[in-house]
């Protein structure tokens, strides 16, 4: 539990720094609207570079979203949506199954699934069949091709469009099981919401529903002999509940005073100001480096170790790893702070730390 939730210390400052294209990004949006949890967000360009992040906060990470809460920096949907179920508001209800249940578990299943399970990356390669304005503008394909290679040369096994367009019919495959599955299995019996007896959207949904929501928003993407609401009628239906729920199928008029409607809008130098004269919103100086982890026992770390904490899949280059000292590191999550006084927690899972070369380097 955050610390800054707890007696009669004030909520800090929450702020999204994202694109709305962003399908992640839309994770945490509707996280925060179906809680009605007030933030500010600091709109971000799809390409590099972002100096509200790099030059404004010193952080190197380039994915899209971010969230801070105070003056900590959240990296990943996953952990940032675990610091946001942290969160004790009053009045404001948890997403998340309840820990030790049946729910959970499918709950984190569907997770795995639409991440690590490899759906949203066959979804992505479907771009490439579509008259995406994106995809004639090089300057796009350069930054993309820096983050999916990690920026260190090696040419992708995969380089030309015709290649790429050819994965189509298998993501299409692939996207059809997961609809019959859904279809067939969770929402099977009937029931609204992918846990059943609960009356409105939950985490697991977000997790369900996040790479289906950003296909079907994508113009001929799915041929509508394979996936349509005669196919799949409970998974359209379910789909276009979530929609509704989080407020995309109403007009902006309605859906004033609705929750966290009063957005606010800031740019990077006041997003900055928010975050560095705001209290922290955890107390990680009293965390341990867990020397039991075996990462800690084979770099020898340490609290105050200089390390380099980085994504393992994409957005890997050196250019994108962010430094800092070392605060805490657990099996959940490690913690660093870096020159501006920011403290970035990355989750273990999908990230690599270990002693930095600039450290290393200024010892010889």
């Amino acid at each position: 539990m955050s610390s800054s939730t707890s007696g009669s210390q004030q909520q800090p400052p929450i702020i999204l720094y994202h694109y709305p294209a962003s399908p992640y990004a839309k994770r945490i949006v509707w996280y925060l609207h179906l809680r009605g949890i007030p933030y500010t967000q600091c709109l971000q360009p799809m390409i590099l570079p972002r100096s509200d992040l790099s030059s404004l906060l010193g952080i190197k990470y380039r994915r899209i979203p971010l969230l801070s809460i105070g003056r900590d920096v959240y990296l990943d949907t996953r952990l940032i949506l675990s610091k946001l179920e942290d969160l004790d508001l009053p009045l404001v209800e948890k997403l998340s199954a309840a820990p030790g249940t049946d729910a959970l578990a499918l709950q984190s299943l569907l997770s795995h699934y639409s991440i690590d399970g490899g759906l949203f990356s066959r979804a992505a390669q479907l771009l490439f069949s579509l008259d995406n304005p994106l995809l004639r503008d090089p300057k796009f394909l350069a930054d993309r091709a820096e983050f999916a290679t990690g920026g260190g040369g090696a040419p992708s096994k995969l380089s030309s469009r015709e290649e790429m367009a050819a994965l189509g019919p298998e993501a299409l495959a692939d996207l059809r099981d997961y609809c019959q599955m859904l279809e067939t299995t969770v929402l099977a019996d009937g029931r609204d919401w992918i846990l059943k007896d609960t009356k409105k959207p939950g985490l697991a949904d977000i997790e369900a529903v996040f790479v289906l929501h950003w296909v079907k928003s994508l113009p001929g993407a799915l041929p509508k002999e394979q996936f349509s609401e005669e196919k799949f009628p409970r998974v359209w239906k379910w789909v276009e509940r979530f929609r509704e729920a989080v407020g995309e199928t109403s007009p902006p008029a309605a859906q004033k005073g609705n929750g966290n409607s009063k957005i606010t809008t800031v740019k990077g130098d006041k997003a900055q100001n928010l975050i560095l004269g705001a209290e922290w919103n955890e107390d990680s100086e009293k965390k341990e480096v867990d020397a039991g982890e075996a990462i800690v026992q084979f770099h020898s770390l340490k609290k105050g170790t200089v390390v380099e904490v980085w994504p393992t899949d994409s957005g890997s280059a050196p250019a994108h790893r962010d430094v800092g000292r070392l605060v805490s590191l657990d099996a959940r999550e490690v913690v660093i702070e870096n020159e501006k006084g920011v403290r970035v927690h990355a989750p273990r899972h999908g990230f690599r730390v270990k002693p930095s070369s600039q450290a290393v380097a200024s010892s010889l």
